[in-house]
């Protein structure tokens, strides 16, 4: 049951001012949300339906001040990620377009030593091929 008091400005006595059926006498239904096509196209046809998805996508269902606060986050990120790679834009090598002629490829003076020493020799274990690579940059210095 509701009840309503009025408090007079003049510091007086409040008084009832009306006494109606609160919840107890009336109810409030809440209609099922219309279908809609998630955002991985499964169609959703009611709450259940969208409580059951969002459980088995391990999903979460945002709001407006979320997805505010995700685009925040994700613009910093990116600001940070370019402000890395600034520097490293010079340093990028371009890669063949598919289709084109292939380029013939500059070799190092060191992979070209390399190639020679090892020519017609089986291929030597990992840490042997490290201290030959080692030895011979230590020739060509």
């Amino acid at each position: 049951m509701k009840t309503t008091w009025r408090y007079p400005r003049d510091g007086g006595e409040p008084y009832i001012v009306s006494s109606e059926g609160g919840a107890a006498s009336t109810h409030h239904v809440i209609s099922d949300i219309e279908a809609f096509r998630s955002p991985d196209g499964v169609m959703i046809t009611g709450r259940k339906q969208w409580r059951e998805h969002l459980k088995a996508t391990n999903s979460i269902e945002m709001g407006h001040s979320d997805v505010k606060y995700a685009q925040q986050e994700w613009n910093k990120k990116k600001e940070i990620q370019r402000e890395r790679l600034k520097g490293q834009v010079a340093t990028v090598q371009e890669f063949d377009r598919p289709g084109s002629p292939i380029a013939p490829m500059r070799m190092s003076g060191l992979n070209v030593e390399m190639a020679n020493r090892l020519h017609n020799r089986p291929m030597p274990e990992r840490k042997e091929m490290i201290k030959m690579t080692l030895e011979q940059m230590k020739r060509m210095k």
